[in-house]
C-alpha cells in the first residue's frame, strides 16, 4: 500500500474537523440548555420503581368524626391563596376513601369557618374541637408550599412540606398533640432537575406535587402503596 494512502487529504481531513466542531457544539448546547429535560425524561421513564406497602401511624380514625385544617404562612397565601383549602381538600378526600367509617367535615365547611375565624391558628386546640364537634382535629401547618426550583422562576419545582399533627377531643390533654409527622412531597420526584418552563405550567405541576403530598399525608392514617426506586 502506497503510503500516501494512510493519511487523508486535505479536503478530508477540513470535512472531519467541521464534522467534530458540529458534534461538540450541539453537546455543548444540549447540555447547558437541555439537561432538565433529558434527567425529567429519564425520570419519567424510570423502570425500577415498585409499588411498597407502607402501613398507616396513626390508626385511630375509624368511626370518628374528623376536622382537617390547613394553616400557611402569609408568604404562601399571598402566592397560592387557595393553598389551604386545595391542601386540606386533597388529604380529606383520601382519608374519606380509604376509611369510610370515618367522617370527614366538608371542606367548604373549614373553609368557612377559617374565615369566620381568621386567627384560628392561635386558638386553643380543644375549643376548636368543641366549635366543630369533632373527635379528631387533623392540623397540617405547611412549612414550603412552592412550584418553582428556589431562586428560578424558570424552572417548575413543585414542593409541598408540611407538619401533620393530631388533636384527640377524648385525649388526657386536647390542647396538646397526640400525634406528629413532617410530611415533604417533591415534583418532578427523586430528581435534582426540575423542568424548565415551557415544558409545562404551573397548574398540573401544583396538582402533581399536591397528589403526591396528600397521599404521604393522608397515608398516614390508612395503609396505602407508594411507589419508590
Amino acid at each position: 500500500m502506497n503510503k500516501k494512502e494512510l493519511v487523508l487529504r486535505r479536503h478530508y481531513r477540513s470535512l472531519v474537523k467541521r464534522v467534530v466542531l458540529l458534534f461538540l457544539l450541539l453537546w455543548a448546547v444540549l447540555w447547558f440548555n437541555g439537561c432538565n429535560i433529558i434527567a425529567y425524561g429519564a425520570q419519567a421513564f424510570r423502570t425500577d420503581q415498585n409499588p411498597v406497602d407502607v402501613a398507616a401511624e396513626y390508626t385511630d380514625l375509624e368511626g370518628k368524626r374528623v376536622a382537617v385544617l390547613v394553616a400557611a404562612d402569609e408568604y404562601t397565601l399571598f402566592r397560592f391563596p387557595r393553598s389551604p383549602f386545595r391542601t386540606g381538600e386533597a388529604v380529606s378526600r383520601g382519608i374519606v376513601e380509604n376509611l369510610p367509617e370515618v367522617s370527614v367535615s366538608l371542606p367548604k365547611e373549614i373553609a368557612r369557618y377559617q374565615r369566620s375565624n381568621p386567627y384560628w391558628i392561635t386558638t386553643r386546640p380543644s375549643r376548636i374541637i368543641d366549635e366543630l364537634g369533632v373527635d379528631r382535629l387533623v392540623i397540617i401547618d405547611l412549612n414550603e408550599y412552592r412550584t418553582n426550583e428556589a431562586g428560578n422562576i424558570n424552572v417548575w419545582k413543585g414542593v409541598i412540606d408540611g407538619t401533620v399533627s393530631v388533636y384527640e377531643a377524648d385525649g388526657e390533654d386536647p390542647d396538646n398533640r397526640t400525634f406528629e409527622r413532617q410530611v415533604r412531597a417533591e415534583f418532578p420526584r427523586d430528581s435534582e432537575f426540575g423542568l424548565v418552563r415551557d415544558r409545562a405550567d404551573e397548574e398540573s405541576v401544583e396538582a402533581a406535587v399536591l397528589e403526591a403530598f396528600a397521599l404521604k399525608a393522608g397515608g398516614l392514617f390508612y395503609d396505602h402503596q407508594e411507589d419508590r426506586p
